[in-house]
């Protein structure tokens, strides 16, 4: 429970970070409560499970090969961990490779300091490995889509299948919908006389959208028993887990009140302008999934991804001066009661 309220303690006095006379207190103390926090955290929630699966692998074939590799030297726990700590330079990885255009290394810093205090690390190092590790894979490929570099991004992108299949199928959902806010949004040709087509085009695609959306709520329970995750429904992994509609509406409240404060939409962000357009996107899409109960299994993974998307932006938004929407996003984290569970057992 201390170790819970220490997590949440450092998320709340991340408000000093706006004052320039605190920014090294909160350095400091953040890296201090890091360090108890790992050095003290028992073993919960799915990390027993993969000490266990050590001595006979049954995930992807890269993470299986991973432990495979690693086991004849160390012990299970070990294997486990060193993974654990894989995932943790991974992770800076991946955040420096997003904010390296920043030139202040204090903010740069504090902005890592985020990244590793988020729900995302948070749950993805303490249980969720392989999707974790996929997530952050297929948002280093993502970063070089956004910089037009496709080959490097497909090259990067094929590792991650191999370490959680589902979490890898997220890629081209969101290549998708960059190219496409790319096309309408970021490089329209400002042709006067195609406006009122352009707006009649834009009003079709939003009623064909609330029209897909509204079968797709009503059929989507039979589409998915169609498919390979038809055994999600009506199945919890976790027993007692929360409904999801209870985790959403307070996550779709943070959503509001920070894009509220990031504002407009700008073309000169370009990739961060992007990664808010995909967070949306996943805001409406994790909706319907509220209506029902049999698919809370899937709802939680998808929410996962959610999560690891939401800290590449916490990080982005900090170090380019969205402070308050970055605030917004950094403070929730402090009531983040899936977080607190797994870091003190609340």
């Amino acid at each position: 429970m201390i170790l819970g309220i220490l997590y949440s303690l450092q998320h709340l006095i991340s408000i000093l970070v706006y004052n320039k006379k605190f920014k090294f207190f909160f350095i400091v103390s953040s890296v201090t409560i890091f360090i108890i926090i790992y050095f003290l955290k028992p073993d919960t929630y799915d990390i027993p499970s993969y000490v266990a699966s050590v001595d006979y692998p049954y995930y992807e074939p890269l993470f299986s090969f991973l432990i495979i590799l690693l086991r004849p030297f160390l012990s299970n726990r070990n294997v486990i961990l060193v993974i654990q700590l894989l995932i943790g330079v991974l992770t800076y990885l991946s955040i420096r490779l997003y904010i390296k255009s920043s030139k202040n290394k204090v903010d740069k810093f504090i902005s890592l300091i985020f990244a590793f205090f988020s729900t995302a690390f948070t749950l993805g190092v303490n249980n969720g490995l392989r999707q974790y590790m996929a997530s952050l894979i297929v948002f280093i490929a993502i970063w070089f889509f956004l910089n037009n570099k496709i080959i490097y991004s497909f090259i990067i992108f094929a590792f991650a299948p191999f370490i959680h299949l589902s979490s890898a199928m997220f890629y081209f959902l969101i290549v998708f919908i960059i190219y496409f806010a790319k096309k309408k949004y970021f490089f329209e040709k400002k042709d006067p006389t195609s406006r009122l087509e352009l707006s009649l085009n834009i009003n079709l695609v939003r009623l064909l959208f609330l029209t897909i959306s509204i079968v797709l709520i009503m059929l989507l329970p039979i589409i998915i028993s169609y498919t390979p995750y038809s055994e999600y429904l009506n199945f919890n992994i976790t027993e007692g887990r929360v409904d999801f509609t209870i985790k959403y509406l307070p996550i779709l409240l943070i959503f509001l009140l920070s894009e509220y404060y990031f504002g407009k939409i700008k073309k000169e962000d370009y990739i961060f302008s992007q990664l808010r357009i995909v967070r949306t996107f996943f805001i409406m899409f994790m909706f319907m999934f509220i209506f029902f109960n049999s698919l809370n299994e899937m709802a939680s993974r998808i929410l996962g991804f959610y999560f690891t998307l939401e800290m590449f932006i916490l990080s982005l938004s900090y170090v380019k001066g969205y402070r308050k929407g970055a605030l917004i996003i950094n403070l929730s984290y402090a009531f983040a009661i899936n977080a607190i569970n797994i870091i003190g057992k609340i």
